[in-house]
């Protein structure tokens, strides 16, 4: 009877329990292990529940990464910050950057990869959503810098996106970290200059 129950849960409880399942799999174990036979018995549901809402093991991880990304979004989108000035705040919003990129398993990123070919509908939709939450996030800043006059207009928006952009290209493809040095030389020497160079 207490199976019944829970195979019976709805909504949002039941996929928090899957994505969870997923998650810690993708980690601990790899993309390889996962499969809806596993993800239903240890999330308590069935098969059948799994296959309602997701056609692929690649849907599955890609949803649950990208639930977990858009919980890190939320939470610091409720950030309001200003450390005083451009470079301090582009230094600010790159270590946010990283930290959400690193909070992805690297299996996930190397399945990205892989999937580009396979999936790219899929991941053109997960570089969109990352694109957009990135310009929200630049944008608040170079705002702010408009108020205290360091630049006088916003510059293009590939200027905009440079800094996730790098980032992405070292932790995802170079498989490298960034480290406090390395980021402050990307926002010194190639992504300031160009956000003062466009805004003028």
């Amino acid at each position: 009877m207490a199976n019944n129950t829970i195979f019976r849960r709805r909504g949002d409880q039941l996929q928090s329990a899957i994505y969870e399942v997923t998650y810690r799999l993708l980690t601990t174990e790899g993309f390889n292990s996962i499969n809806f036979a596993r993800i239903a018995r240890e999330a308590k549901t069935s098969r059948s529940v799994i296959y309602r809402y997701w056609e692929t093991t690649f849907d599955l991880v890609f949803d649950t990464v990208h639930n977990r990304f858009q919980e890190l979004e939320d939470e610091s989108q409720k950030t309001i910050f200003d450390k005083g000035n451009l470079r301090d705040n582009l230094l600010l919003i790159g270590q946010m950057f990283m930290k959400k990129l690193n909070s992805f398993p690297m299996e996930f990123n190397r399945m990205v990869l892989y999937e580009m070919q396979n999936c790219p509908k899929r991941i053109k939709e997960m570089l969109t959503d990352a694109r957009k939450s990135n310009l929200q996030m630049i944008d608040h800043i170079l705002l702010i810098a408009i108020e205290k006059k360091e630049i006088t207009k916003m510059p293009i928006e590939e200027t905009k996106l440079a800094l996730f952009q790098l980032i992405r290209h070292a932790i995802i493809l170079e498989n490298e970290p960034v480290s406090t040095k390395k980021l402050e030389a990307l926002v010194d020497y190639i992504v300031l200059p160009a956000i003062l160079r466009g805004a003028e």
